[in-house]
């Protein structure tokens, strides 16, 4: 058991070298991050369909850049992200294991049900919407989040937890201005926080795990996709 929880060895020896400063600059990305999807949600009460689809895209676009500029301020590599670095093999296959199982739970079980898939010429703008949804907020979250705000809290655990609930309240914003979600509306979605909250500590230890982002990448992009493209 112990050797299954065991973390990478380049992924620990990164932790210990992020400074305060670097953590400081999580917590703004992540306040970047909100007020970007605020603007995105009063965006989204305004136009639909293949503007918003390409609206959402340089948003994820944006904010995945500035992601990147913070890493260089701090003169940091793009693999303390864990692109280009870790075991990527390994983090592909678990991360293919988990995207299947949430493709069968969001998609295939509800298809079996009886329901059908959006028309193919609808698909195609949300795989690429939604990959773009899953490398910026991997990149964010797990990558340079979850890292980062090691240097305030010098613990992993307390630091994946945090990052967790960071991740479940960056989604308010845009629910709030798009929807009219009010926070009783949010917190009182018990199962949908759960779910998030389960699926972040899972993303994480795959990270954690291989040093290498591409397995939480994936069954990021998987999970939402495979929920919007079945009628319900």
């Amino acid at each position: 058991m112990k050797k299954i929880l065991q973390t990478d060895r380049q992924y620990n020896d990164n932790l210990n070298m992020y400074n305060k400063r670097e953590g400081l600059s999580a917590l703004l990305l992540f306040v970047i991050m909100c007020l970007g999807y605020a603007i995105l949600g009063c965006f989204a009460k305004y136009i639909k369909g293949s503007m918003m689809t390409c609206t959402n895209i340089i948003f994820n676009t944006v904010i995945s850049a500035i992601t990147i500029i913070l890493i260089k301020i701090n003169k940091r590599n793009i693999s303390t992200i864990g692109l280009k670095s870790g075991k990527e093999v390994l983090s592909i296959v678990i991360g293919g294991i988990f995207a299947a199982i949430l493709f069968y739970n969001n998609c295939l079980s509800h298809l079996l049900a009886g329901n059908r898939l959006l028309p193919v010429k609808k698909i195609i703008p949300l795989v690429i919407s939604f990959l773009s949804v899953a490398v910026c907020e991997e990149f964010v979250f797990r990558g340079y989040i979850d890292t980062r705000i090691y240097s305030l809290v010098k613990h992993k655990s307390i630091a994946v937890i945090l990052t967790g609930i960071l991740f479940i309240l960056m989604h308010y914003p845009y629910r709030m201005l798009a929807y009219g979600m009010t926070l009783s509306d949010f917190f009182g979605n018990v199962g949908w926080i759960i779910n998030l909250f389960v699926t972040h500590i899972v993303l994480s230890m795959i990270y954690m795990k291989t040093n290498s982002l591409y397995g939480a990448i994936i069954p990021h992009w998987v999970s939402n996709l495979a929920y919007e493209i079945v009628v319900r």
